[in-house]
Order: C-alpha cells, then sequence, then structure tokens
C-alpha cells in the first residue's frame, strides 16, 4: 500500500484525523473502566 507523494494531507486533516483516533480511544477506555466499575459493584 503506497502513498502517491503528491496527495499530501493538509494540517486541517491531520488534527481531524488525530481527534477521530483521539476519540476513539478516549470511548474505549471509558468503556473499559466503566466495566471494571461495573463488574466491581455487581459481581463481588
Amino acid at each position: 500500500m503506497t502513498r502517491n507523494p503528491q496527495e499530501r494531507r493538509t494540517p486541517e486533516q491531520i488534527r481531524a484525523g488525530n481527534r477521530r483516533i483521539g476519540l476513539v480511544m478516549f470511548v474505549i477506555a471509558a468503556v473499559f473502566f466503566a466495566s471494571v466499575i461495573i463488574h466491581q459493584k455487581w459481581f463481588t
């Protein structure tokens, strides 16, 4: 999967991608911690 060097991403596109990745990682972490808390409250 090679990229065409002529098609560079603009800084706005890079920031949008970083924001999207950050949001996905935040949601994954939030679900993980919520599941740990729920598991401790109901299954102990």
